[in-house]
């Protein structure tokens, strides 16, 4: 039995807002038209749609219903559909977002998805999947030099002693410093851990469970890639992994106005393992990268996680 479901798009020619209604049949997700808005305020789904992503013959006849184009992408920062004519193009700029990405030719019938490397600091905050990277840069391209990150995690049950921790490791070829709540500073000044949550409780609202500071300009020229993880503390002899862990994520704030630019929210089943990889920041030239990386670890001590994350 198929059913429909809509998503929130843009007109790149006309820059403005279309709905983009997908027919869903088993493990195939077809474009089965688009309709114009006069905003953004359509009624449209928040279910994830089916893996395998296609134009149906319906928006192919029809096009986009703004300018003509018979052809879409998936911004791969804001996940919204974009039109094109299916020309390659370099450096893209979404419509919806701001981000920039290189989108492929149309081929066959299969929506391409643009990886997620635009700029954040858009009226959006960028949503990344697994393996999604952003450039850690403002909408006029300068780099940022400072970014406030969060982390969050809630108990799977309430009332459980979860103890679970955040630690940030500065990598370079020679050189490893971690740190974490033993040791809240870096010697170099450049990562300012704002302390441990014992208990995973919610401080209220959608307040993050852990905060730290990466003074980016500050990071000495011999670490390339700054890792983040999370792990349950004295895990093994507590029998708990991260399955007794849910909606855990990772946020990075512009730090003055605390904006959300970037949020990862782990997806993948990691229940089985008792730490998390969850992102990276890596030199990319003058400016920095951050990478959703998501990789579970059964590693039961931080320096072992640390050490795993390096061979990545």
């Amino acid at each position: 039995m198929s059913k429909i479901i809509t998503k929130l798009g843009a007109c790149s020619t006309k820059k403005k807002p279309l709905g983009m209604q997908f027919v869903i049949n088993g493990s195939e997700a077809a474009l089965g038209g688009s309709y114009a808005i006069s905003g953004e305020t359509a009624t449209v789904s928040s279910e994830a749609l089916a893996p395998n992503l296609v134009i149906g013959d319906s928006f192919k006849r029809t096009g986009c219903k703004h300018c003509g184009n018979k052809f879409v992408y998936q911004c791969g920062a804001c996940k919204r559909f974009i039109c094109y004519d299916g020309r390659a193009i370099h450096n893209a700029k979404c419509p919806a977002c701001g981000a920039t990405a290189d989108v492929p030719a149309a081929s066959a019938n299969r929506i391409p998805v643009t990886g997620a490397t635009g700029r954040f600091g858009a009226s959006d905050t960028v949503q990344l999947e697994q393996g999604d990277v952003v450039s850690i840069k403002l909408p006029d391209g300068s780099d940022l030099k400072r970014i406030y990150v969060g982390v969050g995690w809630d108990p799977a049950s309430t009332g459980s002693n979860m103890d679970v921790d955040s630690t940030v490791v500065l990598s370079g070829s020679s050189e490893q410093e971690i740190v974490y709540f033993g040791n809240l500073n870096s010697k170099y000044g450049c990562v300012t851990h704002h302390g441990d949550n014992l208990t995973g409780a919610d401080k209220g609202g959608n307040q993050d469970d852990e905060n730290i500071d990466v003074y980016l300009d500050k990071v000495p020229s011999s670490f390339n890639k700054i890792y983040f993880l999370i792990n349950i503390y004295s895990s093994v002899e507590r029998g708990q992994t991260l399955g007794d862990v849910r909606n855990m994520y990772i946020r990075l704030y512009e730090p003055t106005t605390r904006q959300v630019l970037v949020e990862y929210h782990v997806k993948n089943d990691v229940s089985s393992d008792r730490g998390i990889i969850i992102g990276k920041a890596f030199r990319n030239g003058s400016g920095w990268d951050f990478k959703a990386v998501g990789q579970g670890s059964r590693a039961a001590t931080i320096r072992a996680l640390a050490d795993e994350a390096e061979r990545l």
